[in-house]
């Protein structure tokens, strides 16, 4: 049954007989008699077959992979906990925007690995949206993001606030944009949309260099205050300039660890931010 389920969850992904077939390392025939039996325990079509290479999931399809991933990665956890009884250990996935990765993240690790030393972090960086779908999905425990949707799925906690400031040289003609940080270039352009100005747009990839160019007269920008050196120059904003950070995980996730680290980290964002 699990075999069945697994390559349903490979021929979504792909949407490809062929691909999937290659990365389970089964025949293709195989595969496609695999999908046809799971079509024929649930009596509905989980794909359709327009004669070309790549298949389209059906809406039955969309419907059951969330909860079919979340069946295999449920039980690849008790697999893992049982083969490894003598140490006990478990795995807690941790995804973070790239801010709260740079500058969050790290100051709480070490308490964390001295808090659980049985068990093993995984940390990954996307953007909010895709580390929502990944919760969304299962792939993931807990994520750290500045911009939650509302999602009857997840338990939301306020981990930290952040001031944003007007910093660089003010007089400037020119204007950063940072491309790695979409809710902090949001409000960039809002704000240039709702002030009378045009300046001469500079786009760059990461905060880091942002913070770079400003120390080097280069530019303004709205940016976190905590991220400035002493010695760039800014200026408060009169409103919007108050950004939050959160925690989320499943409603549903009630694996004791799980629950016992989101609830150890709000207690170190109270204590450190």
């Amino acid at each position: 049954m699990f075999q069945l389920l697994r390559t349903f969850i490979s021929v979504y992904e792909t949407h490809n007989f062929t691909r999937s077939a290659d990365s389970l390392f089964l025949s293709q025939p195989t595969v496609s008699a695999q999908i046809k039996k799971l079509e024929e325990m649930l009596t509905v079509p989980l794909f359709i077959r327009n004669g070309k290479q790549e298949i389209l999931p059906t809406a039955e399809a969309d419907y059951m992979y969330p909860k079919i991933l979340k069946i295999l990665n449920e039980w690849d956890h008790a697999v893992k906990k049982v083969s490894q009884q003598k140490n006990l250990r478990e795995t807690c996935v941790i995804a973070s925007s790239h801010f709260c990765a740079v500058y969050y993240l790290p100051k709480l690790v070490s308490h964390l690995l001295t808090a659980f030393p049985r068990v093993d972090f995984v940390f990954k960086v996307s953007t909010s949206d895709e580390i929502a779908e990944w919760l969304e999905n299962s792939k993931i425990d807990i994520g750290l993001i500045e911009q939650v949707d509302h999602h009857k799925e997840f338990n939301k906690t306020t981990l930290a606030m952040d001031e944003l400031v007007l910093a660089g040289d003010l007089s400037s003609e020119y204007w950063l944009l940072g491309n790695d940080d979409l809710s902090l270039r949001q409000l960039n352009q809002q704000y240039l949309q709702n002030h009378p100005i045009e300046p001469k747009i500079i786009e760059i990839d990461t905060d880091e260099m942002i913070g770079s160019m400003l120390k080097n007269g280069v530019g303004q920008s709205i940016v976190p205050r905590c991220t400035l050196d002493p010695s760039i120059h800014f200026s408060q904003l009169p409103k919007d300039n108050k950004r939050h950070f959160y925690s989320i995980v499943r409603k549903d996730n009630l694996r004791e660890n799980i629950v016992a680290i989101n609830q150890k980290l709000q207690l170190l964002a109270e204590k450190l931010f």
